[in-house]
């Protein structure tokens, strides 16, 4: 087993059969086995339509194995890697201590001229998946190639490397778990109903971007520490972000580390920060759990009017309206 593969975005397939030729591991139909000396577990491709398949990796390797990106010349495939994280939170309620558990997934897109390096430790159990799409299926599929003005067909039309990062909506939780199960006798049409439902709304996420900065090339390096920076700002969401001290993390000037933050994240650092916590506030406030002046406060608002003011301009309805939601 080789301890560093190279290679770059293209079907999972060919992909397959890369790392099948630099492990010890068998190829079954669209399954890749590994075998003793590489690790264990395997990795499935499901093809959902013509130029879309979603991979699932579960896999723990013997030895640890560098992944080495290398930029093709043009886009013409993209893959969509998911990310689950989780957050806990003592806090203390009137006279009750509570822990609040927040658990969400979100989506880094890069196109095929895209480069990048990660290590996938030994001994470490890894289950993700993918979504990998061509450019002719999004052609086909999803751009309407006749409005060069749309978001969409401006943003896949770019002649450089594609990066994107969104958050999910918590409502997707479902979704995701439903699909990270097992890919034994997996319902087909139920798998492409899920695929097709979270694919629309990141599509809708990039079509709702006040701007998108074209071929704006970032290296490795650089993007590992904006999403070490993002982490860091989710994993303190409840304290207000400073800029000058999230560019020395990012090891990045104000000037560049700023722009950089909102090409791949859409907003600024700030306004990132403030939509997480209000995305935090939608779902304490559909899970029916607190009143709405509690919820406030747990976001970080002792003033019921402010916290308020800012949930409607994020989602241009009140706390209050929230499912008909009633304190």
């Amino acid at each position: 087993m080789n301890n560093e593969i190279i290679y770059s975005i293209t079907s999972p397939r060919k992909w397959q059969e890369i790392l099948h030729k630099n492990t010890f591991s068998k190829l079954e139909g669209k399954k890749l086995i590994l075998q003793e000396k590489s690790g264990r577990g395997t990795i499935d491709v499901v093809n959902i339509q013509e130029g879309l398949a979603i991979t699932f990796i579960d896999i723990t390797l013997s030895n640890s194995l560098k992944l080495k990106r290398i930029a093709t010349k043009n886009n013409d495939h993209f893959i969509l890697n998911f990310y689950f994280s989780s957050i806990n939170i003592k806090e203390q309620i009137g006279t009750m201590t509570q822990l609040l558990g927040f658990e969400f997934y979100s989506i880094m897109l890069y196109s095929s001229m895209t480069e990048s390096e990660s290590i996938i430790p030994a001994n470490i159990p890894v289950k993700v998946f993918n979504i990998t799409f061509s450019k002719e299926w999004l052609y086909q599929n999803v751009l309407d190639t006749d409005n060069k003005t749309d978001n969409l067909q401006q943003f896949f039309s770019a002649h450089g490397p594609i990066y994107l990062y969104e958050n999910l909506d918590f409502k997707f939780n479902a979704i995701l778990k439903d699909i990270t199960q097992s890919s034994e006798n997996i319902n087909k049409i139920s798998l492409f109903s899920n695929v097709l439902q979270l694919l629309v709304s990141f599509f809708k996420k990039i079509e709702a971007r006040s701007t998108i900065e074209k071929d704006v090339y970032i290296n490795p390096i650089d993007l590992q520490n904006l999403l070490r920076v993002r982490e860091l700002i989710e994993q303190n969401w409840q304290e207000k972000p400073s800029n000058k001290a999230l560019a020395e993390q990012a090891n990045m000037s104000l000037s560049k580390f700023k722009q950089l933050f909102k090409h791949i994240f859409g907003d600024s650092p700030y306004q990132y920060y403030l939509n997480f916590k209000m995305g935090k506030a939608l779902e304490l406030l559909q899970k029916k759990e607190y009143s709405i002046s509690d919820i406030g406060y747990i976001v970080g608002y002792s003033n019921l009017s402010q916290f308020s003011k800012i949930f409607k301009k994020k989602y241009n309805f009140l706390p209050s309206e929230v499912n008909n939601y009633k304190a």
